[in-house]
This record gives C-alpha cells, structure tokens and sequence, in this order.
C-alpha cells in the first residue's frame, strides 16, 4: 500500500465522487477507479459502494477513511519538518460557551508578534466531533451531562476519537439584571419554570437533555424556549432581557464581567464532564499543544480525573 493510494481514497470519500476527485487529483477517471478498485483488491474488502449520484463509504471504509485521515495528516506534519517557515494554524472546534472567547484573546495576545492563523468555530457536541474526526479542526472543546456520557463514550469509540479531561462541573442559572432572580442567593427550577429558557438548536445530544431532572423537574416542562446559535446572541439577550439559561459554574467568571450573574439551583445534581477531543494517534501541533495548556488552567488538576473514568 502506498500514501498515493491513501490520498486518491480519501479525497474520493471527501468529494462523494469519483469523476470530482479526479478533477481535483488532476488525474483521469479510469486511473482513479482502477486504483481505488486495486486498494479494495488488497485489502480484500469493500469500500466504497456505487450508486447514481456518485460513492458512499461501506462501513470497512468509514474505518479506513478514519486511519487514512489520521496517516495522511501525519505525513502533512512530518513534511512540514523540512519547511523554514510551515504554516501556523490554531485550529479549534467548541461547543459554544464565552470562556472560549477569553481563552482564544489569551493566546493570541501571547502571539500577537507571530504569524498565526486562529480558527474558532461554535458548534453543537455532535458537529464539533464530526469536525475533529474530519481534520477541520484540530481539536475540540466538549461538555456532556449525565443522560449524554453514555452516548459521546460510544460515538468517539467509533469516530476513533480521545477524550482528554479537564474537570467536572454543575449547571447554574444564568440570569442578566432584567430578570426578577437576578439577586436570589439560590433558584428553585420552579421559579425558573416562570421565565423564557435560551438554549441552542437541538442536536442528538442535547435531544437526550430532555430526559434530565433537576429536583424533580424535568426540562421538558419549559414552555417558552428561545432557539439561538451562538454564545454572542446568548450573552445579548441575558442582559437585555428576562429570558434564563443554564450553564456550567467554568463561565460564571466571564458572565459576571457582563453583569450576569451564575446562581446556584436547588438540589441540582447535573454532572457535566468537561474535556478536549483530538484524534487518536495524531500528534499535536506546537500550536493545539499550548492550546490545550491554557484549557487545562481551567479547573484545579485533581478535578481533572475523578469521575471521568467513563469517557477514558
């Protein structure tokens, strides 16, 4: 087996196509199907399934893809080695949350001479995985709570992601100056019940939220919710309405800066595990490296272990 063979097979499953892999591979159609059928000969599995509208991976070849990927973006690095000045990139997936924002002006003003490309994307759990595994980013930031550990444990199996975590946290209310609570020491999630809940577009695993009980209310008696997708409209309408959301005690620093205050819930027994995602077998770069040394800051290290064994 040979890396050209691996980088015709995984640009052929990037583009679904084979005749548009082969524009971008500037090589003929014939050549590019025979290679992709010579790799399936020697591996004695099928990879790719025909159909009208182009190709689809076979599950053998999401596995292959996942190794493949990992290979080719190894090779990409160690090539880099030889170049006096390789392209910087920081490259970051998260699910939405404003100590992100912080984290993110806290490297760059430490590069603020340098030659470094940052990019951050805001996604829901699931998209932020999909992106690590498909290289777009090169590591990822995510919380899961009680009902979803299960879940993300099984998905990054698959997708042969690694979970590293940071810490363990709980849900607070967060509530801006126009909401009657905002002075409470401690809500109940009665009281809550009375306010609009904002909250990000539904993905397969915040669907599983729903199934959540917080002193015995579950979170899908919430009538009003407001659907918003990104952390910048969450942060507008907590302060300049009544609407509430909840959120980890980790982004209770950066609210307060705004005036929104994090308050505890009554018997609220929501664990969340905080954590960072990379690709398994994959090397670092200098960048993701210092990256992760700023989230690592984010909680005291003894939380970083225990309770996590379940995602391990």
């Amino acid at each position: 087996m040979q890396i050209q063979q691996l980088t015709y097979f995984v640009t052929v499953a990037e583009q679904g196509s084979i005749n548009k892999a082969a524009e971008k591979l500037f090589v003929t159609q014939p050549n590019l199907s025979k290679a992709i059928s010579n790799l399936e000969n020697e591996l004695k599995v099928r990879i790719f399934d025909r159909t009208n509208k182009g190709v689809a991976l076979t599950d053998d070849g999401r596995k292959l893809y996942q190794y493949a990927r990992t290979i080719l973006n190894q090779m990409e690095l160690i090539q880099n080695l030889s170049q006096k000045e390789r392209p910087r990139l920081l490259s970051i997936a998260s699910y939405p949350i404003i100590t992100m924002g912080r984290l993110v002006a806290d490297f760059y003003n430490a590069h603020r001479q340098d030659s470094i490309s940052i990019k951050l994307v805001e996604q829901r759990m699931q998209q932020v995985i999909e992106s690590v595994e498909s290289a777009r980013a090169e590591i990822g930031f995510v919380m899961s709570n009680n009902v979803q550990v299960k879940e993300l444990k099984h998905m990054l199996h698959f997708k042969n992601l690694e979970f590293h975590p940071l810490g363990l946290d709980t849900w607070y209310a967060n509530v801006g100056p126009n909401n009657p609570l905002y002075h409470r020491e401690q809500v109940t999630m009665e009281q809550l019940l009375d306010f609009p809940f904002v909250r990000l577009p539904d993905d397969y695993f915040s669907n599983l939220t729903h199934y959540l009980e917080i002193d015995g209310v579950r979170l899908a008696r919430f009538r009003r919710v407001v659907y918003v997708s990104d952390s910048a409209a969450i942060l507008a309408l907590l302060r300049q309405t009544d609407v509430i959301r909840f959120g980890p005690g980790l982004s209770a620093r950066d609210f307060d800066a705004y005036g929104i205050r994090s308050i505890p819930i009554r018997n609220c027994n929501v664990q969340i595990n905080v954590g960072w995602l990379q690709r398994k077998r994959e090397l670092l770069s200098p960048e993701a490296q210092e990256f992760v040394g700023l989230l690592e800051g984010l909680y005291p290290p003894s939380q970083g272990a225990d309770g996590m064994d379940q995602l391990l």
